[in-house]
């Protein structure tokens, strides 16, 4: 039985190339992206000292996309002068400075030459560590914020804020080069949003 080596070569050639556009981070593109973000912030106390540099990140894991997010946050808060270690369980205090970030809702639309999204997150910031007053899962019941009367001498800084990302990028790339596109962008946003938060208050 004798078989043609030109089918062969040219089915392995076409599952090749669609492997690596599935999972290699590969591309050339250019992007206009645009993030509209808001915080709101509470403070309590004197800051006598500076807020430190070092913060307990924890990323809300639903899927790969947030396990990209979480390495791209690393690399934005890093690159902004913060030290960062990672958390994966929510906790009552955390007796550090503490950040979370979930997205909340992404829209991708996908393909090798054109593609777009839409992404709504959330992020928080506790100076103390504490987390009663940030709504870490996204559920909308954000509790007023109360400093008691023994917590005035201990300086306290609460942020939370929103992040509506909107991107469009053109040329041709692979879906995972997408994907740390947007979780870069994300991510950069989320770092600067922050530290900027964090001087004033210092």
């Amino acid at each position: 039985m004798n078989f043609s080596r030109k089918p062969i070569m040219a089915s392995s050639v076409i599952i090749l190339l669609l492997l690596s556009f599935a999972f290699l981070d590969i591309g050339v593109k250019s992007s206009i992206t645009n993030a509209d973000s808001t915080t709101s912030a509470y403070s309590s106390g004197e800051p006598e000292n500076l807020l430190s540099r070092d913060i307990i990140l924890y990323v809300d894991q639903e899927n790969g996309f947030d396990t990209m997010l979480e390495k791209q946050l690393i690399i934005a808060f890093e690159e902004t002068g913060y030290s960062v270690t990672l958390t994966d369980e929510i906790k009552d205090d955390y007796s550090s400075q503490f950040v979370f970030v979930n997205v909340i809702d992404l829209n991708m639309f996908y393909t090798p030459l054109y593609s777009k999204s839409d992404v709504d997150v959330m992020f928080g910031f506790s100076s103390t560590g504490k987390t009663k007053y940030l709504d870490i899962e996204g559920s909308g019941d954000r509790k007023t914020v109360v400093f008691s009367s023994e917590d005035e001498d201990d300086y306290q800084l609460l942020a939370q804020g929103d992040i509506t990302l909107y991107d469009e990028t053109k040329g041709v790339f692979t879906y995972k080069s997408y994907q740390n596109h947007i979780a870069s962008e994300i991510a950069r946003s989320v770092a600067s949003g922050l530290d900027s938060q964090l001087k004033t208050r210092n």
